[in-house]
């Protein structure tokens, strides 16, 4: 079988014209979940008329052998828009997706306010598709089911038309939702999605897709974030840049992906810590890259101390 692309599970939905319209992701048992206003759109069907029988084209931006599917929507998997709420459709592929292309890990959003989320969608026919970094905000928006998700990447990099029906990624790369609208304005950057809890409540047939619970991330003190800052830019594998980046690949491509960067030192290190403390292990894959560079240095082994200190973990014996 051919290797995949990491989130080859992307999947574009094309209108008659075969250009893009709307996102969707590929979750197990050959099925794709995007938005039914998306199929709607695709299909060019009017308000009240359902998918029945209908053919949906799609293709996979993350395999590499760039061919076409074909899809039809499935019988218990058509929740469309009703008073701003549901809007979710589930596909089942005519044929096996591409051999490079893997489903995605559905997993519950659950709390949602201050986590970092990027997302894939095709905002523009050139180029074909871009991610785009946020953070959740909390429920809200024309429907009680819908999460905020406010834009924290490049200007002018925003969800917009195009990223309906895209998963949203969590920081431990599972898709967590996906985006159901954005605002017109083209200098906003605020748009919302609908949680995989939601997306299950309207179609009970995604339930198999929804992966177990991992263990929840560990509850910090207040100010931890502010203490390892403050330990690790006395480091001196974080106060240089090129080894700084070294150190973050190897705390993880997904650490590295979602860290805020910024040329001040302080900025940079605190942007690393955050992304850090949202998984269960972040903090310590981040001190096993130091240890590699820095075998016991002083200033290492004060930011070791304080570690131990937040955690609440007794001092070794001298």
């Amino acid at each position: 079988m051919s290797q995949s692309i990491e989130d080859s599970w992307r999947v574009r939905i094309l209108g008659t014209d075969n250009t893009p319209v709307g996102s969707g992701v590929l979750v197990g048992g050959e099925r794709v979940v995007t938005c039914a206003h998306v199929v709607q759109k695709a299909l060019g069907l009017t308000d009240g008329s359902g998918p029945e029988g209908a053919r949906i084209a799609l293709d996979h931006p993350g395999s590499l052998s760039r061919g076409v599917s074909y899809a039809s929507v499935l019988p218990q998997g058509w929740a469309p828009p009703d008073e701003e709420r549901a809007d979710v459709a589930v596909l089942r592929l005519e044929a096996p997706a591409p051999r490079d292309c893997s489903p995605a890990r559905l997993r519950p959003c659950r709390a949602a306010a201050g986590r970092a989320v990027r997302v894939f969608g095709q905002g523009t026919p050139e180029p074909p598709g871009l991610w785009v970094t946020a953070r959740l905000v909390g429920a809200g928006g024309l429907s009680a089911d819908w999460i905020q998700l406010d834009g924290t990447g490049l200007a002018g990099a925003r969800v917009r038309g195009g990223y309906s029906g895209a998963g949203v990624v969590d920081e431990r790369g599972d898709v967590i939702g996906v985006v159901v609208a954005a605002l017109r304005d083209e200098a906003a950057r605020t748009a919302w999605m609908i949680p995989v809890e939601a997306l299950v409540q309207y179609c009970p047939l995604l339930a198999d897709a929804v992966a177990a619970e991992l263990p929840p991330a560990p509850e910090w003190p207040p100010g931890a974030s502010r203490e390892l800052t403050m330990a690790l830019v006395r480091v001196a594998g974080m106060r240089d840049a090129q080894r700084r980046d070294r150190v973050l690949r190897d705390t993880g491509e997904d650490v590295f992906d979602l860290a805020e960067r910024s040329s001040v030192l302080v900025e940079d290190v605190r942007g690393i810590v955050e992304v850090c403390l949202q998984y269960a292990d972040g903090i310590d894959r981040l001190a096993a890259a130091l240890r590699w560079y820095e075998r016991g240095s002083l200033p290492m082994r004060e930011f070791e101390r304080v570690l131990r200190r937040l955690r609440g973990a007794p001092e070794p014996a001298s």
